[in-house]
Parts: structure tokens; sequence; C-alpha cells
């Protein structure tokens, strides 16, 4: 499977195709030759809004767009997600997310763990995810760019 770089112009894509399950990095610095470098090495897709960038690097992919929704469809288009791997990553770090028992979760989520047996969790963030109120928006947006591809 392609793995992907996405820069600076592209956060909110980027946390959009991680809730697809794209393995898309997100770079820490804002140096273009670092994060060329990163690209590299790892053998990255660079997914860009700035020309001059893309022109630098033979993987990269210029996105147009400047709307989310575009730039998310423009790369599905080209790189077809994979079903069985929404929700498997965290949106905010891009680790793999593993299926927990509820009953980890502190008090503060004494309501999750009374409605789902088993959540999502990454380990990098801390963090928990479930399907709750949100997952439905979530994924009628999804739905959306997959309907508009």
């Amino acid at each position: 499977m392609n793995r992907f770089m996405a820069d600076h112009m592209l956060k909110r894509s980027c946390e959009w195709l991680r809730l697809m399950g794209y393995d898309i990095s997100y770079p820490e610095c804002h140096d273009d030759n670092d994060i060329l470098e990163y690209c590299i090495k790892n053998d990255l897709i660079l997914l860009t809004r700035d020309y001059e960038f893309y022109k630098r690097y033979n993987k990269s992919i210029f996105i147009d767009s400047t709307d989310y929704k575009d730039q998310v469809r423009e790369v599905i288009s080209m790189f077809p997600p994979d079903k069985n791997k929404f929700f498997t990553r965290c949106p905010v770090c891009n680790s793999e997310l593993k299926d927990v028992d509820s009953k980890i979760m502190g008090s503060d989520y004494n309501t999750v763990k009374s409605n789902f047996k088993m959540v999502k969790y990454c380990e990098k963030c801390d963090k928990y995810f479930w399907k709750g109120s949100h997952y439905k928006k979530i994924e009628k947006e999804i739905n959306t760019f997959m309907d508009n591809i």
C-alpha cells in the first residue's frame, strides 16, 4: 500500500485521509528540504499544493484545489481507499489504532463503557475513539467523498 506525506497546506485533508485508512504523515518541520529528505528516506508520495515544491520530487502529486473536500476526492480518485482500513488510523498522529476493551477506560468514560464493549485506542496520543454520534457524521462525509469520485 502507498504511504504519503501531506505538506502544511493539506492538514485537514490529511486528517480525513487518515480516517479513511491512508498512511499519511504530516511534517513536524516547515523546511521543504527536510520534508523532501524524509519523503526520500521513507519512500513516501508527497502531496502538496506548492507547485515549485511539487516539481522538486518525482514522487509528488500537485493538489490544485483549496477545498479540503476536493483535495480528498483528488487523492482517493488516484489511490482508491480500502474500506476495510477505514477508522484504523489515528486522525491526529497517523498511528494504527488498537481495538481495546472499553473496561480499561477511566471513570470519565462511564457512558462510553456502558454503550460500547470495544473501542479504538491510540497509544501515542493516549486517545480513545468509538462509534458515537460523531461517527455517523464522519461516515456520512466519507460516503460523500466516495460518491463523487
